[in-house]
């Protein structure tokens, strides 16, 4: 292993147990950082403390010019500030070159938004003559009563779940913890899967977690659940497309529509920046006209 790989093995422990980023991050940031390690190996520079600006920008056009997308390379560049940083600390490079890149600007999407009617039709749409299909109808349950991430569901375990109290205690993104409530009827369907589907399911073996594939007891995968969130969106008739994640943008338009506080929906969504939170307030201009209104006094 040359020098630069072993420095880029010491970032990644640094990201994951000091800095306690996301497992994704950690992956992209790898991902990122080998691509900008072989950009320096196939252009002979061996000593990082002689990466210039200059050789930063030639790396960040080149993957540009591969056809990286916005986002992506918006990425590319926040994991090479991040690792320069960590150089620095480590004192291996005297200034953190990388933080006078500029980063490209990154046009912001309204994600995609189901209405109630879609959601009681995406629901509807679980096959409850199969016990998967009674789990399935559980998990859309949650995710649409809690705004979870696939993430969060597919590693969801009993000692997270209080059922009496409809709650759930969760980590999330950077190992935050955060305590999100759940509907009536998400715990009627979760009780529906916990009694009989789930013990079939594991044909009489134990597993910590709620949402299990099968008898080994391991939990559901994430493109499971996708696959799944498709099909429910295929045979309800819904064109639009729809991942676990739409589920999670509706949770979060529907509660700000019903007049929750944007406050409140970035603590249920866990997230840290409130400005995260707010590509969310977008809502029709037919609701903002009814709220508009009940609430203006001058008639």
């Amino acid at each position: 292993m040359s020098s630069l790989e072993e420095t880029l093995e010491a970032f990644l422990n640094f990201l994951f147990w000091e800095k306690r980023a996301a497992e994704n991050t950690v992956l992209a940031y790898r991902q990122d950082i080998a691509s900008f390690i072989r950009f320096l190996e196939n252009r002979g520079i061996e000593d990082l403390q002689s990466v210039s600006l200059d050789v930063l920008e030639a790396f960040v056009a080149q993957e540009s010019q591969s056809g990286l997308e916005a986002t992506s390379l918006a990425r590319c560049i926040s994991a090479l500030r991040t690792f320069f940083r960590f150089l620095v600390r480590e004192k291996i490079v005297k200034e953190n070159v990388a933080q006078l890149l500029d980063t490209p600007r990154i046009r912001r999407h309204l994600p995609e938004v189901l209405t109630l009617e879609e959601v009681e039709a995406l629901i509807a749409a679980c096959d409850l003559t199969k016990p998967s299909g009674i789990r399935d109808r559980a998990i859309l349950e949650l995710m649409y009563s809690s705004g979870l991430r696939v993430s969060e569901v597919v590693l969801l375990e009993f000692q997270h779940v209080d059922l009496e109290e409809r709650m759930l205690r969760l980590w999330g993104k950077g190992f935050k913890e955060r305590i999100v409530p759940f509907g009536e009827r998400a715990k009627e369907a979760l009780l529906a899967y916990l009694h009989g589907p789930r013990r079939f399911l594991l044909k009489g073996r134990k597993s910590r977690y709620i949402f299990v594939s099968g008898p080994s007891g391991r939990p559901l995968s994430r493109q499971s659940v996708w696959n799944m969130v498709r099909r429910c969106a295929l045979r309800a008739g819904i064109t639009k497309h729809v991942t676990p994640h739409t589920l999670r943008h509706t949770f979060a338009t529907h509660l700000l529509e019903g007049g929750a506080e944007l406050r409140v929906v970035q603590e249920f969504l866990g997230h840290s920046d409130i400005a995260t939170t707010q590509i969310y307030t977008h809502v029709d201009r037919r609701f903002l006209c009814e709220s508009y209104e009940r609430a203006f006094p001058r008639k």
